[in-house]
């Protein structure tokens, strides 16, 4: 059985890109010093979780379900004129399909049904339905091109992404690049035999539907954006165990409240059409971030 797991396990990784890794679980945690709000002397910190899990099943040679969960939290002040702090948390369930099409391409395919809201009661505006699809094209055995598109549907409207990236690890496997544009990109490089160093970038954008009304009686949504960029350094424990520590800096970072009913026509990745709306609060300044990842990965040779 474990044997038959590896080679699974296996099969999926060279299918999906070059890399000689799955990570089956995933958690993290960041924490901030305290931020001033902007022109004020209050101040909040932004605390937040992430947890993810990731399990492949596969069907024969050219197919691959691809099945998982990720939940994320986070903890944080939304106005400097409240004192309590806002949970607001995401679930999110992945299901979907890998094809290898030929030796040079491969197309994934994933539906994301997520709940994400402050989550004081659950109701059917807390719902969001995303979709992800990525062909990969092999130009060598250790470089892959990639393209697709996501899209969700988001509280403040339909938000499209394009996507554009590479992977590419170097003939020793000491140098390692993963970039997907315009959301991500990790740059590591492998110092000592279970140590590496690291700079990667995350930019997000996500909305949560709030239960409890805070300005407005038509009720209220929080849009977050945000684009971090980390240094990092990865330690590896025992066999499968491995612990990122991270410090970074948020580049931009906003918390902002809307009316139910403000909205935009469309976003296409952090471009905003017709956008009118106008804030409820007022946002905190950047700061400093530090963050853990804990890690369980299954490697191969």
């Amino acid at each position: 059985m474990k044997t038959s797991l590896i080679i699974l396990l296996h099969f999926f990784v060279l299918t999906i890109s070059a890399q000689n890794y799955i990570d089956i679980v995933n958690f993290s945690y960041a924490n901030t010093p305290l931020n001033n709000f902007e022109n004020a002397s209050e101040k909040t910190k932004v605390e937040e979780f992430g947890l993810q899990l990731t399990f492949p099943v596969v069907l024969n040679e050219k197919t691959v379900i691809l099945t998982g969960l990720s939940v994320n939290n986070s903890r944080v002040r939304l106005d400097r004129f409240i004192p309590n702090y806002t949970s607001l948390s995401k679930i999110r369930l992945q299901l979907g399909l890998n094809y290898v099409y030929s030796a040079k391409w491969t197309g994934t395919y994933v539906l994301l049904p997520a709940l994400s809201s402050d989550f004081d009661i659950v109701s059917k505006e807390d719902f969001q339905i995303g979709f992800l699809s990525l062909f990969t094209y092999k130009k060598r055995e250790n470089l892959k091109y990639k393209i697709g598109v996501y899209a969700n549907s988001e509280k403040f409207g339909p938000l499209i992404s394009p996507l554009f990236g590479l992977y590419y690890i170097s003939l020793n496997k000491k140098f390692e690049t993963n970039i997907l544009l315009p959301g991500q990109f990790d740059i590591n490089y492998q110092v000592l035999e279970k140590t590496v160093f690291g700079v990667n970038f995350d930019g997000m954008t996500s909305s949560y539907n709030l239960h409890g009304t805070i300005y407005s009686s038509e009720g209220e949504y929080v849009a977050r954006s945000s684009s971090e960029l980390y240094s990092y350094l990865q330690f590896q424990f025992g066999k499968s165990l491995y612990l990122k520590t991270k410090v970074g800096y948020s580049i931009s970072r906003t918390y902002k409240v809307f009316k139910n009913n403000d909205k935009v026509d469309l976003s296409l990745s952090s471009l905003y059409f017709d956008d009118n709306r106008t804030s409820l609060n007022n946002n905190f300044e950047k700061g400093a971030i530090f963050k853990v990842e804990l890690l369980y990965r299954i490697q191969f040779k």
